[in-house]
């Protein structure tokens, strides 16, 4: 009665996988647009327009607080329409001044079109006259030469103004003087873009960001701020890092050959924070995270096996809090019946007088305690696992290890190899 009111409880207190799975991508979902709103994105190049500078698939970072922090969601387009929802007309906190001849990513000011989001140059500042004569850019009645750094530019002028309302074209006031708070953009490949001298003068609260760089592919790399050796941009991948590291998962290197070859000496395992993510630098759970299950491929640790509490151990799971654990000739019986999966092929053979959790059917050294588990290694480590350390403490599992990563030449899952064992 007892043992099954113990399994009934471990039961109900299992979280559902699904439930795991969305709360986990919720909490990645909300992080990455937290990055994504104030910092910095990827976006991908769709068009010739600003060739040569870009091509078509280029992947470009944008800095996304030179200019200002926005208000989140300004400039939202309503998912399946093309309508986009704009409730303020300057950013939450104001940065840098736009200068000429920055690359910024900008949500358009024309309504309904398909492509919303553009990548230009800006060519032309507030309170300026800007007018395109015979190629050239022409800013208060002065040429204005391009810097030696970019790409030779010839403007053009469409060939009907009835093809664009004349913007830079026309003299007047309506066409060529940029009001306060507005910019003038333009495709460095002028006669394949749609630009500025269509839609006209940009609000800056429309600018998403400065492009920063290249990314990919990685023959294309270029860095075209300098935004890559200052202080932001190595913030942006540590704190990446960071984040990952305390909420999702870590990096574990083997340090021996375990468990008959399944992990091999070198090899780099992530581990995925499955049990719950952690509150950085302590031992407890943000979230509940799911249960344990037998077979499960875990690192834990445990200051009884180093005086480095950090010197983790990767074992399998083979009971969990209210599973009757004996080990029967050197085969695993869970609630007296064999062990299915992975341990059903295993054996552990006695190793001396503390290795004790297991092998007696008394309830002090057969039955898992709640907030335990009971961990197997292989046959030869039995200090390292259970059969010596007793029950281990759901407290100190660091998480499940998902898939070996490095070397590239080991890559693979370790739920697919740990069925071959």
């Amino acid at each position: 009665m007892d043992k099954e009111k113990n399994e009934q409880q471990s039961t109900e207190n299992r979280t559902p996988g699904w439930v795991e799975w969305v709360r986990s991508i919720g909490i990645a979902v909300f992080l990455a647009l937290m990055i994504r709103w104030p910092v910095a994105e990827p976006y991908k190049i769709p068009s010739s327009s600003m060739e040569p500078t870009f091509v078509p698939g280029d992947r470009i970072f944008v800095d996304k607080h030179v200019y200002g922090i926005r208000y989140p969601l300004n400039g939202f387009r309503i998912p399946f329409t093309r309508k986009t929802m704009w409730y303020a007309d300057n950013y939450l906190k104001n940065g840098n001044d736009v200068e000429r001849w920055d690359i910024v990513v900008f949500k358009s000011n024309e309504d309904r079109m398909e492509h919303d989001t553009l990548v230009k140059r800006v060519v032309g500042l507030p309170g300026e006259r800007i007018l395109i004569q015979d190629g050239k850019l022409l800013i208060d009645g002065e040429h204005v030469p391009t810097p030696d750094y970019l790409p030779e530019i010839y403007y053009t002028t469409p060939i009907q103004y009835n093809q664009s309302e004349g913007f830079a074209q026309i003299r007047d006031d309506k066409y060529s003087l940029i009001p306060e708070g507005h910019v003038f953009l333009m495709g460095d490949n002028s006669g394949s873009s749609r630009d500025a001298r269509w839609f006209g003068f940009m609000p800056k609260h429309h600018i998403l960001g400065r492009v920063t760089s290249i990314w990919w592919p990685i023959g294309r790399w270029r860095d075209l701020t300098g935004y890559t050796d200052s202080p932001w941009w190595y913030g942006f991948w540590m704190g990446g890092w960071f984040v990952i590291r305390l909420f999702f998962g870590r990096s574990w290197s083997t340090r021996s050959d375990s468990l008959g070859g399944l992990v091999c000496k070198g090899e780099h395992l992530f581990v995925r924070f499955a049990l719950g993510i952690p509150v950085p630098f302590t031992r407890r759970k943000m979230t509940k995270g799911r249960s344990l299950s037998c077979s499960d491929l875990v690192v834990y640790k445990s200051k009884e096996i180093s005086k480095n509490y950090e010197d983790g151990r990767i074992g399998i799971v083979a009971g969990v809090a209210g599973d009757k654990v004996f080990l029967q000739d050197g085969k695993l019986l869970i609630n007296d019946k064999p062990a299915n999966g992975t341990l059903e092929s295993m054996s552990f053979p006695k190793e001396g007088a503390n290795d004790k959790y297991g092998r007696s059917k008394g309830k002090e050294f057969s039955t898992v305690p709640d907030g335990h588990i009971y961990i197997l290694t292989e046959e030869g480590r039995a200090q390292e696992d259970s059969r010596c350390l007793g029950w281990i403490p759901e407290s100190d599992i660091v998480g499940i290890a998902t898939r070996v990563w490095w070397p590239p030449t080991h890559v693979r899952s370790m739920s697919k190899s740990i069925k071959k064992l």
